[in-house]
């Protein structure tokens, strides 16, 4: 997979992405500030993308935010012109990574997300 982020306006663009294995995946969501609008995007060999981006920020008092569905998780289908999406929480988000390096960005292997066009 390749990679793409964006923390606070650091991070890699599309364009750009960078080759990645699971445990890097999982490092930079879990590196990724909580904060409205960063984002995470992997790029599969197939060249589709999911991409895992915070709605919200995460509460300064908040020690454990697993439990906040806060994070849109997306597979755009330019074709389609829309994405399927789902609001998830963030402890969600590992467990989605790892289902996408083992199976793809294919939004047939994501029930939980469905179709909405742009």
């Amino acid at each position: 997979m390749r990679a793409f982020w964006d923390d606070c306006g650091r991070g890699v663009a599309g364009d750009d992405a960078q080759d990645v294995d699971l445990e890097g995946a999982r490092r930079l969501w879990s590196d990724l500030s909580g904060v409205r609008g960063n984002f995470l995007g992997l790029i599969d060999g197939e060249g589709r993308t999911i991409q895992f981006c915070f709605t919200d920020d995460v509460p300064d008092d908040r020690e454990d935010a697993r439990a906040l569905a806060i994070v849109l998780a997306d597979i755009p289908d330019v074709g389609r012109g829309g994405s399927y999406a789902a609001q998830v929480r963030v402890g969600d988000v590992h467990r989605l990574i790892e289902r996408a390096f083992g199976q793809g960005a294919d939004h047939r292997r994501f029930a939980e997300l469905a179709f909405a066009p742009w």
